[in-house]
């Protein structure tokens, strides 16, 4: 008879059915009841992002009264739908000065906020270069271009090089157009000659 019954196969799917549906209630009890405690669950307040567009050799510019200021050129770019913020990988970007003076910037990775008329370029593999027109480099592992002080800004280590010198320290606040350099701390030069 016991047989019979183990063989019956909606007894035995019965059976089965018994402690998930009991564990499925009790699960259920514990939720009401730590909602009834703590109030209400708390749902996600960020707003869902947005879809992203992936360029290959991505290219930007900046025009200011009628002469294009800066170009920047990149590997990737990522651009969110109505973000003011693109996100770009493997760039150089080329910052005209004056009429004899211009600013490479390249680095791994970057961001250029089309609002504020800034970059910032920052090293995943290989430094952050920033080469003069004139053989003047600044060598870091990130640097943030702003065009409307026309600054370049880094917390971290720099190196200047130049025709016959080498200096170093942390924390960089330059004015490219004039090629004056501030640094911070830790400052170290060598001068040949």
């Amino acid at each position: 008879m016991l047989n019979r019954v183990f063989r019956n196969r909606i007894f035995v799917i019965g059976m089965v059915l018994i402690p998930i549906l009991v564990t499925l209630g009790y699960m259920g009890y514990i939720a009401r009841v730590h909602v009834k405690k703590k109030g209400d669950v708390p749902t996600d307040a960020h707003p869902i992002p947005q879809a992203q567009i992936m360029i290959t050799d991505f290219l930007y510019t900046r025009t200011l009264d009628g002469k294009t200021k800066w170009f920047v050129k990149a590997g990737q770019a990522a651009l969110g739908k109505n973000e003011a913020k693109t996100r770009l990988w493997n760039l150089s970007a080329k910052i005209i000065l004056s009429p004899t003076l211009t600013l490479v910037i390249s680095g791994d990775r970057g961001v250029i906020d089309q609002l504020k008329h800034q970059f910032y370029v920052e090293k995943v593999l290989r430094p952050v270069s920033a080469r003069f027109s004139t053989g003047l480099v600044v060598i870091a592992s990130h640097l943030d271009y702003q065009d409307k002080d026309d600054e370049v800004l880094s917390s971290g280590h720099v190196i200047i090089l130049g025709p016959s010198m080498i200096i170093q320290g942390d924390g960089l606040k330059s004015v490219p157009r004039s090629q004056s350099f501030w640094i911070d701390r830790n400052v170290r030069a060598v001068f040949a000659g």
